[in-house]
């Protein structure tokens, strides 16, 4: 139905209220919610402290007085954690780099459906041996520290641990979906 706006023009219904659960992406666990908002948490309060770091550094170029060392290294550590830490998030709604070349050619096929098993499998796979990589740096790299702030450089890999453990669950949440279409990266979520 549509009705007319006061300018004359027409207003269409922008979808219909009910979207077939065969159209819609893989629901979204209270886990995976809550993971995936912890996620955001923290990188929130990383992204806080690149930002910081940054300022600093161009604040300490005007004011030498100012100068601390330790702000490039505190935006330089949190930006690794951070790129670490939204790991799980990015791949459960695609916001990862995919390769969609046998998207458009499979689409509609049961083969598109093997191609995103197959895929998420390899992702789950992935994902555990660099979580298993990281478990193990952790322990070898807690005894060093950074050079300007000693921050352990283990605690890098505790950031490394948390994403690719994350990302493995939501590679593996995805398997049962790979019929549906999948959750695009929708970047108002992230609001608050």
């Amino acid at each position: 139905m549509t009705e007319n706006t006061p300018d004359g023009s027409e207003n269409q219904p922008a979808e219909p209220l009910g979207t077939p659960p065969s159209e819609q992406g893989a629901p979204e666990s209270k886990f995976i919610r809550a993971l995936s908002a912890v996620e955001i948490a923290i990188g929130v309060v990383l992204f806080t402290l690149i930002f910081i770091g940054v300022m600093y550094q161009v604040l300490s170029r005007y004011f030498p007085a100012v100068g601390w060392v330790g702000a490039g290294e505190l935006a330089l550590m949190s930006m690794v954690a951070l790129t670490f830490i939204t790991t799980g998030y990015l791949v459960g709604r695609n916001g990862h780099i995919v390769i969609e070349v046998f998207d458009g050619v499979l689409a509609g096929r049961k083969l598109f459906v093997a191609l995103r098993i197959i895929s998420a499998l390899i992702m789950v796979v992935t994902c555990l041996a660099l979580a298993y990589e990281a478990y193990v740096k952790i322990d070898s790299e807690w005894a060093r520290a950074s050079a300007a702030i000693h921050v352990p450089l283990g605690l890098l890999y505790v950031f490394a641990l948390i994403g690719f453990l994350s990302a493995a669950i939501q590679s593996a949440w995805k398997i049962p979906y790979a019929n549906r279409p999948e959750r695009k990266l929708d970047i108002s979520e992230m609001d608050g």
